[in-house]
């Protein structure tokens, strides 16, 4: 069907809301459709019009049970920074309209959300991948890697 849609002139790129990523978000628990939307065009650093990506919500949306099935969200994870995702952007760093919205909220990195949602095997793989624990969200705090990792390690 996606194929259909592609060969019918479907940008795969595109956002269907202002607030959602394109597809390849909704994909990341399936490896294997992660793997087929890449092959044809995904880009893991499409945004949408408040300029989140698939890492920012690969990071905080998914369910701690279904990262630690098969590590399959860490693949999701990896994929994304093999093709550029990077663990250190702020949310919305470069998106001023958006970041001026959010910034009362605490907008932080992928570091920051996956501390935040307690996924301490996605907090390590960032870690792993170069992400800074002492980048500050945008109302001053550091996310709380020590704290997870040691309260996990229990």
């Amino acid at each position: 069907m996606l194929e259909l849609l592609l060969l019918g002139g479907c940008d795969i790129n595109a956002w269907v809301r202002d607030d959602w990523t394109p597809p390849l978000a909704d994909a990341s628990f399936d490896p294997e459709l992660v793997g087929w939307l890449v092959e044809h065009g995904a880009d893991p650093n499409a945004q949408c019009r408040y300029d989140i990506t698939a890492l920012s919500i690969a990071a905080g949306s998914a369910s701690r049970e279904v990262i630690e099935l098969a590590r399959r969200g860490d693949d999701f994870v990896e994929l994304l920074l093999s093709k550029g995702g990077s663990p250190n952007a702020l949310m919305f760093h470069d998106h001023p309209v958006s970041f001026c919205q959010f910034e009362c909220l605490g907008l932080g990195t992928s570091l920051h959300e996956a501390v935040l949602h307690r996924h301490d095997r996605l907090v390590r793989l960032l870690l792993n991948h170069g992400a800074n624990p002492q980048i500050r969200d945008s109302l001053g705090g550091l996310p709380q890697v020590k704290r997870l990792l040691f309260s996990t390690a229990l």
